[in-house]
C-alpha cells in the first residue's frame, strides 16, 4: 500500500508536469499533517500555506466532494435499504469532506425506498440551528412514511449530546402528528457512525424492525 505522501506525489504528477514532486508532497505533509486535513482545506488556504498555483490547490480541493458524489452514486440502484449496517454506510458518504455541522433528512416510502435526501441547515464547527417548519414542509412534500435523521460532529466527538436528544425528540414529536415514524437518527463521525435504533436511544425502532 502507497503511504499517504507517495498518493499526493502521484496526484501532485498532473498538474506539475516535469519536475519531481516528491519533496513537494514532503512539504505539503508536513503542513497539514494528513491528507484528510488537505483535501478538506479550501484553494486559498492551500495556495497560501503551500505555495501552489491556483488550479493545483483547485484539484486538491475538490478530492472530497468528488468522493462523496462517488460514494452516493453507488447507491442508485439500492435505493431501499436493508440494515442499519446500509443505512449507516449511506450516511457516511453524505458528510466527506465536511468540516461544518450539517444536518439532513432522509425521507422514505413504506417500504423503506429512499425518496430524497436534503440538507436541512449547516452550522459551525460544533453547533447547528433547526426550523421545524422546514422540516415538516420537506416531509410532507416528499409523502415519507418514514424519516431518519442524519448529522455530523466535525469536532472529532461521537458522544451523543443533550441537543442531540432533545432535536431528536421534538422532531419525532412534529412527524408523529403527522403519522410519520422516525426509525433512526444517525450521528457520524469521520469514518464512525452511532446509531440511535441501535443503541435503544430514545426508543427509536431502527430499520430492521421497520421491516417486519
Amino acid at each position: 500500500m502507497l503511504a499517504d505522501h507517495e498518493v499526493l506525489e502521484m496526484l501532485l504528477y498532473y498538474p506539475i508536469k516535469q519536475r519531481d514532486t516528491n519533496a513537494l508532497a514532503h512539504r505539503i505533509m508536513e503542513e497539514y499533517g494528513s491528507l484528510h486535513n488537505l483535501f478538506e482545506a479550501s484553494p486559498t488556504d492551500i495556495m497560501k500555506r503551500c505555495d501552489l498555483a491556483e488550479n493545483t490547490a483547485v484539484l486538491l480541493s475538490l478530492v472530497a466532494p468528488l468522493a462523496r458524489r462517488y460514494n452516493l452514486s453507488k447507491w442508485n440502484d439500492r435505493r431501499k435499504f436493508n440494515s442499519t449496517k446500509e443505512l449507516g454506510e449511506y450516511v457516511k458518504a453524505l458528510f466527506i469532506g465536511e468540516t461544518l455541522e450539517c444536518f439532513y433528512i432522509i425521507s422514505l416510502d413504506n417500504k423503506l425506498k429512499l425518496l430524497a435526501v436534503q440538507l436541512l441547515e449547516k452550522g459551525t464547527v460544533d453547533r447547528i440551528e433547526l426550523y421545524p417548519k422546514e422540516i415538516v414542509r420537506s416531509v410532507i412534500y416528499q409523502n415519507a412514511s418514514y424519516v431518519v435523521l442524519a448529522h455530523n460532529h466535525p469536532s472529532g466527538s461521537l458522544e451523543i449530546s443533550n441537543a442531540d436528544l432533545t432535536t431528536t425528540s421534538h422532531i419525532r414529536s412534529l412527524m408523529r402528528g403527522m403519522e410519520i415514524e422516525v426509525v433512526d437518527h444517525i450521528v457520524v463521525c469521520g469514518q464512525k457512525y452511532i446509531s440511535f435504533a441501535e443503541k435503544r436511544i430514545l426508543g427509536l425502532s431502527g430499520i430492521d424492525k421497520s421491516q417486519r
